[in-house]
This record gives C-alpha cells, sequence and structure tokens, in this order.
C-alpha cells in the first residue's frame, strides 16, 4: 500500500521519490532501523542489557566498563522489581528511588548513572525495535531525577590540605617508617600533582616533568601535548623539602609504595584510575590521614594537590600569578579561577589584608561588634 501511495504521488508529479517517501514516513511514523530481535519486550531486556555492554566495550576503558556494567546490573534489579517498569519513563524513574539513597543530589554519580540508562533505552528502541514509550526522560523530568546540588559554593569544592597539615602528615608519615609513602605524598603535595600523574612523572632537562596522557578531558582529547614542566612550592619554614624529595626518588634511594608501583605498571592496560585509587588506600589506612579527613570535610588526595594551589597565592609573600599558577598545575587560567579563585574565608581575607596594610586585629577572637552594640552617642 505504500508503494502504491508512492507511485501514486510521482505520477500526479507532486513529489520526487526522496519526498514522497519522506512525507510518507512522517504521516505514519517511522519506523526505526532495527538489526535484531527479541520474542518480547519483557523477556528480552538481558539480550539488550548484553549487546549494549559489548557494542560500549568497544570503545571505552576498562574503568568505564566496570562502572557501566555495575549500573546495568542495577538496571536488571529495577526491572525484576515488582510492579516491573513499562516505559521509559518508569525505568528511570523506578531506577532512581532504588539506587540514588546514597548518591548526592547533582553530582557526577547520578549524571553517569542517568546517561547509561538513556544509552539503554536508545538502544532497544533502534537495534532491538522497543516501542516508543521506552523513550528516556529528556530536559526537566531528567534534571528532577538527578536533582541539584543546594550546597553554598565553596562547600561544593575539594578542600586543600593546609600548609602544617602537609608538613605534619609528612612527619608522620617518616615517624612511622612509612618512608616509601612519605615520598608519594611529598610529591604530590608539593609540586601540585593529580595523584594519578605519579604514573607520568619523568626527569627531563634538570627538571620534573609530567608526561601528557593521565588527564582526558574536551580541552586535551586529540591536542599534541608537550611534557608538563612542575615546580616545587615548599610548606614555608620547610624549604627544599620537594627537591629533596625528588633526588631520592631520582636516586631509588626510595621508591614508591609497592603496591602503586603495580598500578602504575598496568596503567596502559587499565587506566589511570586504580592508581588514584591505589593512593586514596594508602592515605585511608594512615591514622594520621583518618585525622584529616575528620576535622576537614570532603578531604581527598586530590586535596594534595589543591594544598599547593593554596600555597601558590596564599602562603608566600608575592603569590603566583593565576595563568603561571594554571601553568604549573595544567589547566587553563578560567579552570584555575573556577575551582582556586573562591577559596576565600574570613581568616584569609583578614591576614590579606594585614599582609597588604600591615594593619593588625581591631577585636578580640570571638568578638562580633554591631551598631547595635554601640551605645547611642557612639553610633
Amino acid at each position: 500500500m505504500v508503494v502504491c501511495q508512492i507511485r501514486e504521488r510521482m505520477e500526479k508529479g507532486e513529489e520526487s521519490l526522496a519526498k514522497a517517501f519522506q512525507l510518507l514516513q512522517k504521516q505514519h511514523g517511522a519506523t526505526p532501523t532495527v538489526s535484531k530481535s527479541v520474542d518480547d519486550e519483557d523477556s528480552g531486556w538481558q539480550a539488550v542489557i548484553y549487546d549494549f555492554i559489548e557494542r560500549r566495550r568497544q570503545n571505552s576503558r576498562s574503568t568505564t566498563m566496570k562502572d557501566l556494567t555495575r549500573h546495568m546490573e542495577r538496571v536488571k534489579q529495577t526491572l525484576a522489581k515488582k510492579p516491573r517498569p513499562q516505559s521509559g519513563a518508569d525505568l528511570m524513574r523506578s531506577f532512581a528511588r532504588q539506587h540514588f539513597k546514597n548518591c548526592p543530589p547533582g553530582k557526577s554519580g547520578r549524571i553517569t548513572q542517568m546517561n547509561n540508562v538513556r544509552g539503554l533505552l536508545r538502544h532497544a528502541i533502534k537495534e532491538f525495535g522497543y516501542d516508543s514509550r521506552w523513550k528516556p526522560l529528556e530536559t526537566d523530568d531528567l534534571r528532577e531525577l538527578i536533582g541539584t546540588d543546594d550546597r553554598p559554593t565553596e562547600d561544593k569544592l575539594t578542600p586543600p590540605v593546609m600548609p602544617n597539615d602537609l608538613g605534619n602528615l609528612l612527619d608522620a608519615l617518616r615517624d612511622a617508617d612509612r618512608t616509601s609513602l612519605m615520598l608519594l605524598v611529598g610529591i604530590i603535595g608539593i609540586y601540585g600533582l593529580r595523584p594519578l600523574e605519579v604514573s607520568q612523572l619523568i626527569w627531563e632537562d634538570g627538571h620534573l616533568k609530567v608526561r601528557p596522557g593521565g588527564k582526558r578531558n574536551k580541552a586535551t582529547r586529540g591536542k599534541k601535548q608537550k611534557n608538563r614542566l612542575v615546580l616545587p612550592f615548599d610548606v614555608p619554614g620547610r624549604e627544599g623539602e620537594g627537591e629533596r624529595l625528588v633526588m631520592l626518588w631520582r636516586t631509588g634511594t626510595i621508591r614508591f609504595p609497592q603496591t602503586v608501583l603495580n598500578r602504575i605498571n598496568e596503567a596502559e592496560e587499565k587506566g589511570f584510575k586504580p592508581v588514584g585509587d591505589e593512593i586514596r588506600q594508602q592515605l585511608q589506612r594512615f591514622r594520621f590521614w583518618q585525622g584529616l579527613e575528620a576535622t576537614r570535610s570532603g578531604l581527598t588526595p586530590y586535596s594534595l594537590g589543591h594544598g599547593c594551589a593554596y600555597r601558590m597565592h596564599k602562603s608566600y609573600d608575592r603569590p603566583l600569578s593565576i595563568r603561571d599558577a594554571a601553568a604549573l598545575l595544567g589547566h587553563t587560567p578560567q579552570e584555575h579561577h573556577a575551582s582556586y579563585g573562591q577559596w576565600i574565608d574570613e581568616a584569609g581575607l583578614i591576614e590579606a589584608v594585614e599582609r597588604i596594610t600591615g594593619a593588625g586585629r581591631t577585636t578580640l577572637e570571638g568578638d562580633t561588634l554591631s551598631p547595635l552594640d554601640l551605645h547611642p552617642e557612639a553610633a
């Protein structure tokens, strides 16, 4: 019948073949390009999920596949729970109710899981011919499931390890005879590295540098990069410590922890994430770090590098410019300002103004003063 309608339009001279076909597609509803099939939609999800995972495996890292596989297992749990979802919207809402209880709103955990579920639903429609009711949620409905991170902006930032805390951490590691971990933590913290970048360190032209490849994002993907120079920003009063640690590393006098070296040796095959994961585990087993975590909410191994950024701007008589700091830390000035320009607390403001003006404190610690506290004649 469709063929007859196309022929009729063409014989009347109304449309070309392509145009007539497009109009009829729009009139009757476009049929998806189906390359696979299942007996019925309810029982076919196992096959759809398996095919979706295998398709993604062709272009994804092992760490990405690990997350995707875990998310698809959660989809299976959602599909098995009664009442069974009967549409894409049902599935996504049920998935969120079951699996987002311990996943903070508005953050990457929810976003990644929702993107994977949406990808599965599109795959089911396109490749297996599932009904259009399985289309995933979009725009406002999707944002409602992901939620909004409503914490104050400063609370969202990964906090820096403060200068004295870094010095005390290195001393505690040395006293505990954890010299391998001390070497690792010291180089990360003093040179402002991301934890995974220890797998990319080289000594070149008399300086410590980081080879490209550890950090992948839209700005770096597909671009040829040179080795990035990194320089030490020692804790005030501990000058020269960074260079001494690098000398110990270069000469092999002290090596990184063996488990970290194992992950570094596997990075080409398994990616860089296991390197960072191992460093995190090593730190979280150390009692002094546990104490820092208890007193500084949100502290992570990335806080070591953030502490270097903090010292660049806060700890020396002449703060480093944003452009220079960004180059040493391996990102753009815009990223640097967005990430670190919001580290402003009252104590830091007071210290900065005192450094510039030479003015001392005009109130006692803990005192507050407002116009209502003044006598009428003083006001």
